[in-house]
């Protein structure tokens, strides 16, 4: 079952193909493998790679379905379910993955991929303990130690996750995406040697990449030291390079928020008798939703489920884009929207016993409150809003995959500003239109009056208050989210006012 040399060798060739780009030259070798050895799986597999590489990711399933067809090698399962999770198969993603947790193939690589997808699963703390397999096989390999410690920093383990950091980049001093996940986790002391060590690295030429992930991690190490005006000017020098790449119009956005709001003007929810009671938390990232999604969940009938992304794919259809008004027109014209979202209980059902209800904190599920109640006429929805300035600060600070559309507002001040109205006019159109489904929750109100707050929540959502309910920093739960150091500490008002260290730069708004 474990690779051979040559399989291995191969393996290696086309990896460092497809790093400097020469998917043709990849695409060539592997084909030319297959004439010569028509049942050769592992260059079926090989030359899935290559065209997801390339994007296709049609063509990269067919091959992998290819090479499974001929052997039944776990690594083919495994990068099947991988692939199942980036095209919104959730439940097909489930199914692989379940084939493969108890096989004999050893290898470091296979037991990050399997991580990897039980992270994207939500699945947390087994996919720690994948990481944790393939550390133990290859400790030395960065992107293994860097994937292990993040893994302990969602567990809330940050010690394993400080001392992992802290030792890759000694080996590895240019891997920024680790001094930007150790920033988040130093103190004044550890920020002052961190801060000279990276003030030296930036010196020199980086990629924009890497720029991003160095200038924030210099931002967060000059809060730690109280220095604000600083790390403001790094904050900008991450976003500003990344905001030139991502080329994100605000009109454009709030043109699309305005046509979701037509649209919804006109739609009427078909009858339903579905008694399926999903609870969901949205709102614009750094609201409180984690805050939220941790009150809730310390109810004895609430399970919670993390962040899925299943309603966006599930809507988006086959279009490549998630957010355009094509994606809106077609959602709302055609019963198959709803009957897709049906797919979503499936999943919920797998997760989920069924004697409790399940708790969604994904924050762009605002988009979809129509097709939601369309299918899920008693479903919850919970909508987190915080004060403007707050919430615009509370963005700029934050570092978000630049592959993600949802969070291509968020390099450029003035464009998160625009954002939150178009948010702000989202939520209260919805909530006017299902006063029954949906709530408006203030992040300030929460953190300042948790009784009568909780108690309001609970009582919309039909579940009974308990006082323990503001008890969740004890509880010991993943958390994948940019809050995941603060769930970990009582209910207080320490952030509420943060936004002034930086009323020097909103002249921007």
């Amino acid at each position: 079952m474990q690779l051979t040399s040559a399989q291995i060798q191969l393996q290696q060739q086309i990896n460092q193909a497809i790093s400097h780009g020469k998917l043709n030259d990849a695409h060539h070798l592997l084909v030319r493998n297959i004439k010569n050895v028509p049942n050769d799986h592992f260059s079926y597999f090989l030359l899935a790679q290559v065209n997801l590489a390339a994007g296709d990711k049609v063509k990269a399933q067919k091959l992998l379905e290819k090479s499974l067809s001929i052997s039944k090698h776990p690594l083919y399962i495994a990068h099947l379910a991988k692939l199942a999770t980036l095209t919104g198969q959730l439940i097909s993603a489930q199914t692989y993955i379940n084939q493969i947790l108890n096989n004999e193939f050893k290898d470091a690589a296979f037991f990050d991929l399997i991580a990897n997808v039980l992270t994207r699963l939500g699945h947390f703390q087994t996919a720690l303990n994948w990481q944790q397999k393939a550390f133990a096989l290859e400790p030395y390999n960065p992107q293994i130690t860097y994937n292990l410690a993040v893994g302990y920093k969602v567990m809330g383990e940050f010690e394993k996750a400080r001392d992992l950091l802290e030792h890759l980049i000694i080996k590895q001093p240019t891997y920024f995406q680790a001094h930007y996940s150790l920033a988040e986790l130093n103190n004044v002391t550890s920020a002052k040697v961190h801060l000279t060590q990276l003030l030296e690295l930036v010196k020199s030429n980086l990629s924009t990449q890497d720029n991003h992930y160095a200038q924030h991690a210099i931002a967060l190490n000059y809060e730690h030291l109280n220095e604000f005006k600083k790390a403001y000017k790094a904050f900008y020098a991450s976003k500003k390079t990344i905001n030139q790449v991502v080329k994100y119009s605000p009109q454009q956005h709030s043109q699309f928020c305005q046509h979701l709001i037509n649209l919804s003007q006109q739609f009427i929810r078909p009858a339903n008798n579905n008694n399926f009671a999903p609870i969901f938390i949205v709102g614009m990232p750094r609201s409180g939703t984690t805050l939220m999604e941790k009150i809730i969940n310390q109810s004895a009938t609430v399970q919670g489920i993390g962040e899925l992304n299943d309603i966006a794919q599930l809507c988006q259809g086959n279009n490549k884009q998630v957010l355009n008004n094509d994606v809106l027109n077609i959602a709302y014209q055609t019963k198959q929207s709803i009957e897709q979202l049906n797919h979503y209980q499936q999943r919920v059902e797998q997760l989920v016993p069924k004697k409790l209800r399940s708790c969604d904190k994904q924050p762009f599920n605002f988009y979809y409150i129509d097709f939601i109640l369309a299918t899920y006429p008693n479903a919850k929805i919970v909508c987190m809003q915080r004060e403007q300035h707050a919430s615009c600060i509370a963005n700029f600070r934050q570092l978000y995959n630049p592959a993600s559309a949802f969070h291509h507002y968020s390099y450029d001040l003035a464009n998160i500003n625009r954002f939150y109205q178009d948010y702000c006019l989202l939520i209260n159109h919805f909530a006017r239109k299902y006063k029954n489904n949906v709530m408006i929750m203030q992040y300030e109100e929460l953190v300042s009056e948790p009784i009568n707050s909780t108690q309001k929540v609970y009582d919309f959502c039909h579940l009974d208050w308990q006082v323990d309910c503001l008890d969740f920093y004890k509880q010991q739960t993943p958390s994948a989210t940019a809050s995941k150091v603060q769930v970990r500490q009582p209910l207080n008002c320490k952030t509420i006012n943060y936004w002034r260290h930086y009323e020097f730069a909103l002249s921007a708004l």
